[in-house]
């Protein structure tokens, strides 16, 4: 029971990773073409923004120290790692895969906000395009 949970929240963390390289390649394809002056008047004038950033930034590093030092623990022989905690690890593996992500696709869509008009335009014309 227990190795079918850890299948479960890998196959999950592989999924949600996935949508985030898909963000990832969306926002490296179109990087050439963002003003980069509407992205940083975007990036620092809204304080959600950034505070959504450095929360989960914050979040996904402490899930990670938080897993490496169960692993050391594990290692030293001051704790033997059990099949829960083999669940937990894998737990907060799948919360930073998602937090990464969630933090992906606030970038997306705020490089896609500002990528010239002009170039919106096109991609209008050629959508409507067949």
């Amino acid at each position: 029971m227990d190795r079918t949970i850890n299948v479960i929240l890998v196959t999950c963390s592989v999924i949600v990773a996935f949508a985030g390289l898909y963000f990832v390649l969306k926002i490296w394809l179109v990087w050439k073409r963002v003003d980069m002056n509407v992205l940083r008047a975007r990036v620092f004038l809204d304080d959600r923004f950034l505070v959504r950033n450095w929360t989960y930034i914050f979040i996904a590093g402490a899930f990670v120290a938080l897993i490496k030092v169960l692993q050391l623990l594990s290692l030293s022989g001051v704790w033997i790692e059990g099949p829960g905690e083999a669940i937990i690890s894998d737990l907060m593996g799948l919360a930073v895969v998602v937090l990464l992500v969630l933090l992906a696709s606030h970038w997306y869509k705020l490089v896609y906000s500002a990528i010239g008009s002009s170039h919106k335009e096109n991609v209008k014309l050629m959508s409507t395009n067949p």
